[in-house]
């Protein structure tokens, strides 16, 4: 997904273009490449955009004349029409390397702490007398499960 692009297809603003051909280059644009390629089937883009397949051909026949997109078909052995590779043409900003896209940048969201902060008291409560069934009665991994388990349940209690 080429998140420049998207932003480019939503800066279009032609009073001469419905919204729903903008949605249709919105959809084309997230399956685009960061190349602006984008390799879909009528049928499936249809279904994206909540429309017919002669919907979308209308659609994409209007991006094409206001040169937003090319379109480029394969044909295989025939009248046989392998998949339909469509071109954004209009410009976006392409991210540089320094700005971005390396493999080396890491998630953008923290990791997952464990304990407190993603689970209340009465999920760890629940969650270890599950686990109780994992253990022989009067093991030690059974004995320190029902204390840490009443210690949760004091906790609870504010006592």
């Amino acid at each position: 997904m080429a998140s420049p692009l998207i932003a480019a297809v939503r800066a279009l603003r032609d009073p001469h273009v419905k919204e729903s051909v903008l949605h249709t280059a919105q959809e084309l644009a997230h399956r685009a490449s960061i190349y602006g390629v984008a390799r879909v089937s009528l049928s499936y883009l249809a279904l994206k955009c909540h429309c017919c397949k002669q919907t979308i051909i209308n659609h994409l026949k209007k991006l094409i004349a206001l040169k937003i997109i090319s379109k480029t078909v394969i044909w295989i052995k025939g009248n046989c029409c392998e998949v339909n590779t469509y071109r954004f043409r209009i410009p976006w900003r392409q991210a540089s390397p320094a700005q971005g896209g390396s493999q080396n940048i890491g998630p953008k969201f923290p990791p997952q702490e464990e304990g407190e902060k993603r689970e209340g008291l009465g999920e760890q409560i629940r969650n270890l007398e599950k686990g109780l069934i994992w253990y022989t009665a009067g093991s030690i991994g059974y004995q320190s499960t029902l204390e840490q388990i009443a210690r949760l349940k004091r906790l609870r209690l504010g006592a």
